[in-house]
């Protein structure tokens, strides 16, 4: 489990979403942005209203507007 990955498997990491992404950016940062937030994870728990998000969004991720609020984790 980790604070910023959703049940259903959706990542929620700024890099990922438009305010993130720039054409700078490459396969091998997105890899070591996405293993650098989970390998310095120190919470063992689902994102605050995980349940209730995933019985919600049924849409695709890149369609989800989300608000990056923790970069800490």
């Amino acid at each position: 489990m980790h604070p910023h990955v959703y049940s259903n498997g959706i990542i929620c990491l700024d890099l990922l979403g438009q305010q993130g992404w720039s054409p700078v950016q490459n396969v091998e940062s997105v890899c070591m942005s996405l293993q650098s937030m989970l390998t310095g994870n120190s919470k063992d728990e689902r994102p605050p209203g995980d349940e209730d998000f995933v019985r919600a969004n049924r849409q695709r991720p890149k369609d989800i507007q989300f608000y990056y609020h923790d970069n800490n984790v």
